[in-house]
């Protein structure tokens, strides 16, 4: 009964000292008896409950998790919106763009024109991406060389590995924001935008 005290009673010898030192509370100090078996288990023995819920908690966390994977757009700042020729205008009119103008489904229904526009005059941006991807559907490519779309007005005359030849119809965005013809024109494969989905 002794050594039952705080870890410091006389006789109790060093091996009780030292687990009561790092057992339980003072209150609860245990006899080298008793202290030896969980000082052979070591930390995996006193803890072995412990680790068998972490674990399920852990399984669960990862479950949980996979609900809300991290997307690609997760990493980049949210994007407000900054006009790039600002203006003045009265509160009551709007102050950000429609957000149909960020649905690919609303670019089917452009004219040409406005494809166009939106390709030369929206440069860098998602709506550029969708006007481009939406120009390849109606048969257009883009001239990597000459920076301008063409389509082809009729068969080529010549077609080799590396480039055809024929009658192409352009869009003039320099001169006459038309479309013009070219008659013989030789389009080297190199020089065409594949990257986007047609």
């Amino acid at each position: 009964a002794a050594s039952r005290g705080s870890g410091s009673a006389p006789g109790s010898g060093s091996t009780a000292a030292a687990a009561a030192t790092r057992g339980p509370p003072a209150d609860m100090s245990l006899t080298a008896e008793e202290a030896a078996p969980l000082e052979a288990l070591g930390s995996a023995g006193a803890t072995f409950l412990d680790e068998a819920l972490d674990e399920a908690q852990q399984l669960q966390m990862l479950h949980l998790s996979l609900q809300n994977l991290p997307e690609a757009g997760d990493s980049e700042r949210p994007k407000t919106y900054v006009p790039r020729n600002p203006y003045p205008t009265p509160s009551s009119f709007p102050q950000a763009p429609a957000a149909v103008f960020d649905s690919p489904s609303a670019f089917d229904k452009f004219d040409t024109d406005t494809l166009f526009f939106i390709f030369y005059y929206q440069q860098g941006t998602y709506q550029q991406y969708l006007a481009a991807r939406e120009l390849k559907k109606q048969s257009w490519r883009y001239h990597k060389k000459y920076l301008t779309w063409f389509q082809r007005h009729e068969e080529p005359k010549l077609t080799a590995d590396d480039y055809e030849q024929g009658t192409y119809v352009y869009f003039d965005y320099e001169t006459g924001w038309c479309q013009r013809i070219k008659s013989e024109f030789t389009f080297e494969y190199g020089y065409l935008e594949d990257e986007l989905p047609s």
